[in-house]
């Protein structure tokens, strides 16, 4: 008697018993098309890359053949997922100069993960996309004995608070990597008018653009920005709020006397920065044409509140 596990397979796979079913010709496809679909597919998500690993061996000869790790964004979230990586990177070193982004921020203390981060981020050193705390990029590219990672090019950090004199002038392994950042974005708020004092962005010889998520907060210092906008070849700034209204656009009005090149985009709560991220390296330009697009758009208005959709009020 068959059990109800093997019910619910059956029931669910019964379509393949089908006279009329017919399953998708992929291995008769032109090579060609063949690389095209794998080439997309693995750079939706580490998740489909590693499902098609194992989906069968003349498809993972080909996606390791064709070195298409290089274009999977690799999110790291969890402690877990750091030894695990590392771990794989010592048994493949081959793959290493194929991993070009690469995600590591992930929730709780930083100390957990500090050794093993460093060391992964150490590793691989044909990143041209990294999202990190600034703390462990201090531990590691800016204090390694030599500069190696010349090709990233793209700079996402977890904390607006960043000691940049220590950043910058800890080894020349800092300036230098810096300076060849294009693209920079900041998680973190701008709060707190005493960090103006170590916490002002500076001037950058090839950053193009800088992206900021605030979150919900209101207060913004001119101070912070004076010495990035000096930056060559600066060219846009967004601000991303989750501000409504009125809020907003005092918001927006406030950027807008600090440069031309600010603007204000809303943020809406399920906009996840992690995914924000992996859109970028599919589509660089998306976020930033999508800012300029929305610069002179009006603020969303707030949304109404529980109880006033609850109880809707009723005009005489």
């Amino acid at each position: 008697m068959p059990s109800s596990l093997d019910h619910t397979v059956r029931g669910k796979f019964r379509y393949l018993l089908d006279a009329s079913y017919r399953y998708f010709p992929f291995a008769e496809l032109p090579v060609e098309l063949v690389l095209r679909i794998l080439t997309y597919a693995t750079a939706c998500s580490q998740g489909t890359y590693r499902s098609l690993l194992l989906t069968n061996k003349s498809i993972a000869d080909l996606i390791r053949s064709e070195e298409m790790l290089s274009g999977v964004s690799v999110t790291l979230v969890s402690e877990e997922q750091f030894n695990a990586f590392e771990s794989y990177l010592q048994g493949r070193p081959e793959v290493i100069p194929q991993i070009r982004a690469l995600w590591t921020i992930c929730p709780g203390s930083i100390r957990k993960i500090q050794r093993v981060c460093a060391s992964i981020i150490n590793t691989c050193t044909s990143i041209r996309s990294l999202a990190c705390h600034p703390n462990i990029l201090l531990e590691s590219i800016c204090r390694e004995p030599s500069f190696k990672h010349t090709q990233c090019v793209e700079l996402t950090l977890i904390e607006f608070r960043v000691t940049w004199s220590t950043l910058m002038n800890s080894s020349r392994n800092g300036s230098t990597f810096f300076h060849q950042i294009q693209r920079l974005h900041f998680i973190g708020a701008l709060d707190h008018s005493l960090w103006v004092t170590w916490a002002v962005i500076p001037k950058l010889n090839n950053l193009t653009r800088v992206s900021i998520a605030m979150g919900s907060h209101k207060d913004i210092t001119r101070p912070l920005f004076a010495e990035m906008l000096k930056s060559p070849k600066l060219k846009q700034v967004v601000i991303t709020t989750r501000l409504h209204g009125e809020e907003q656009q005092n918001l927006s009005d406030t950027v807008q006397e600090f440069d031309h090149r600010f603007s204000v985009i809303h943020r809406r709560r399920r906009w996840k920065e992690c995914n924000l991220w992996h859109e970028g390296l599919q589509d660089p330009e998306r976020f930033w044409s999508q800012a300029k697009a929305e610069k002179d758009l009006p603020p969303p208005p707030r949304p109404d509140s529980k109880a006033e959709k609850e109880h809707p009020t009723v005009n005489a």
